[in-house]
């Protein structure tokens, strides 16, 4: 199915709207850019890329903080009918250099900030072409303007591709396509309902699902938002009152520091909290509600093109620690080892089923995770008699800190490399601002430090966000008859030790 392009219909039909506001201490003046102006900037940039040499079917890697240009070059790339590479900009060369030659991306877009990362990736990977944006100004839109263009979206075609940290291996490539935005896009608009003055504050990285989700969404229903150069507390807070937000997305480490703020009740002002990325604890829903809060928790996955089932504010009342019935056009089972459906209230897998779900791994055939058309996530959970989902654990084994995916087995097998240690776990542990630390275990037989741990684990080129906030020194680590480490049996021991 083809559609009119999203911002174009949008420029024509709202164009004096405002689509954009950029708010940052880095720079004087808040940018605001209407749908018309957006449109026209947009336009400009698809030249620019053409003259690189970006045709229809390329990827294209994105390494880029946020800020208006990346939301121009996302939507320049859909009109050049090529494919965006979402790219952490907190990864190091060497992960960056696993995922654009996974992804086989022909070009890699930079930034002023993030140049210095990849500067001699081109070297080390074959017909990688590297442009710094930064050296392409913006150009005034009113000075040179463009007319909406005509091209049209295949639903069906593949919009960008994210990586996702899994519990084994290798970071996973999910594809996602335009019809999985458009319907994730649907859904919660038919969820949260749409607003004339509405404005979502996007202060999440816009290379993770969650950060673009907000961006697609605007576009679609013709809203605004107000983009932030990274979550920043005052710069929150002074954005809800100044630029009357009335959505804001968050992970619980983000919400848990602005309700440490002096100025925490400019939260009162917004109609919806929505939460994710991370297991939201018991106590800050309570805390939340306590203090009139509309929160909103979410449950979805890179996968699920972010959420896929939401508890509206009026409902968190009732069924605080649940994360709410699924949006229009998912559905959710609950299965057994032997994939039988389970009966109401009995714990097993999620799988979930719908039009926001990708359609399967990029180069891993022989992954099995959707099968019969249900994605199984890994994820434990129940569902109550109402259909409202209650997630109990977030893929085992899989770390959530600061809204952050981290599979363990990466950073055991860097502590293998180590000399001196012979055995290595990673767990995650609880912790009340960051959701989860990254525990690591060791068996060894001198005295390591932390910081010389931290320090192995650098010089293997770990990101900083991954290297291990405590390590414990024992015997034998815990494991099945079968050699299988206990890993919650670790994370029960150390919870006891802490708790003593």
């Amino acid at each position: 199915m083809k559609f009119p392009n999203w911002l174009s219909q949008q420029a024509i039909q709202k164009k004096d709207a405002i689509a954009l506001i950029f708010r940052s201490p880095f720079y004087p003046e808040v940018e605001r850019w209407t749908y018309a102006e957006l449109e026209t900037e947009v336009n400009h940039w698809v030249e620019r890329l053409q003259a690189l040499g970006i045709k229809s079917g390329d990827r294209i890697g994105l390494l880029l903080t946020n800020h208006p240009r990346y939301i121009i070059l996302v939507h320049a790339l859909v009109k050049c009918k090529a494919i965006a590479v979402f790219l952490n900009i907190r990864l190091t060369a060497e992960e960056l250099r696993w995922q654009i030659e996974d992804s086989q991306a022909k070009y890699l877009l930079c930034d002023e900030l993030t140049k210095s990362t990849v500067n001699n990736l081109d070297k080390q990977i074959d017909r990688l072409i590297i442009s710094e944006i930064s050296s392409f100004p913006l150009l005034n839109f009113q000075l040179n303007s463009c007319k909406p263009s005509s091209e049209s979206i295949d639903l069906e075609s593949i919009q960008g591709i994210f990586y996702t940290s899994g519990t084994t291996g290798k970071p996973k490539a999910v594809p996602l396509s335009f019809s999985n935005h458009f319907y994730s896009a649907i859904a919660s608009a038919l969820n949260l309902g749409i607003e004339p003055n509405d404005n979502w504050l996007l202060c999440m990285p816009l290379f993770h699902v969650g950060g673009l989700a907000i961006a697609w969404r605007s576009v679609i229903n013709g809203t605004m938002i107000t983009l932030l150069p990274k979550f920043d507390e005052q710069e929150v807070l002074d954005a809800i009152a100044i630029e009357k937000v009335t959505i804001i997305s968050l992970v619980p480490t983000m919400l848990n520091r602005l309700l440490q703020h002096p100025q925490w009740q400019n939260l009162q002002k917004l109609r919806a909290i929505l939460l994710g990325g991370a297991p939201a604890s018991l106590e800050l829903i309570e805390r939340c509600l306590r203090l009139n809060l509309p929160i909103s928790p979410t449950y979805g996955m890179t996968e699920t093109a972010s959420q896929i089932t939401t508890l509206s504010p009026c409902e968190a009342v009732n069924k605080r620690d649940s994360s709410g019935l699924p949006l229009f056009g998912n559905q959710l089972r609950i299965v057994d080892d032997n994939q039988q459906d389970l009966d109401v209230g009995a714990i097993g897998q999620i799988l979930v089923q719908g039009a926001s779900v990708m359609n399967g791994y990029l180069n891993q055939p022989e992954n099995n995770t959707i099968q019969d058309g249900w994605l199984h996530t890994g994820d434990v959970g129940y569902l109550d008699r109402e259909g409202y989902l209650y997630v109990i654990s977030r893929r085992s084994d899989l770390i959530i800190s600061g809204g952050e995916n981290i599979y363990p087995t990466e950073i055991e097998t860097i502590l293998l490399e180590h000399p001196a240690i012979a055995e290595a776990c990673v767990v995650g542990i609880s912790d009340r601002e960051w959701g989860e630390i990254v525990t690591a275990v060791i068996v060894t037989d001198i005295q390591l430090s932390l910081e010389e741990i931290r320090n192995f684990c650098e010089q293997k080129s770990l990101a900083r966000y991954k290297l291990p906030k405590s390590v414990y020194i024992w015997e034998s680590l815990p494991k099945t008859a079968s050699g299988k480490l206990l890993r919650q049996e670790m994370r029960d021991r150390i919870h006891r030790f802490v708790l003593q």
